[in-house]
């Protein structure tokens, strides 16, 4: 049985595997669960992509404006008994 800290490490494995050659600024874990009906962890890992978003915020009389990075999330599954990929989707938070 693959524990919390083995799915997590196979998870980032995963993605760099995946993204080989490329950079995924700010990696970092957003969420992980094991599902016991399917036997299988859900890792979503988020990173920086390089397109960038605009957000708005404060009050409608003075409001401010900030350009920043879209951040990307991906759930990875990996069999709970092996360790073994699954499959990697796009996840929204």
């Amino acid at each position: 049985m693959v524990d919390l800290k083995e799915a997590i490490k196979k998870a980032y494995e995963y993605i760099d595997l995946m993204y080989e050659g490329e950079k995924l600024p700010n990696k970092l874990l957003e969420e992980i669960e094991y599902d016991e009906g399917a036997d299988a962890w859900k890792v979503v890992i988020g990173f920086d992509s390089d397109h960038m978003t605009t957000k708005t915020s404060g009050p409608s009389l003075f409001p401010s404006t900030i350009r920043e990075k879209e951040r990307k999330y991906k759930q990875v599954r990996i069999k709970g008994d092996t360790g073994e990929f699954i499959k990697m989707v796009d996840q929204t938070l």
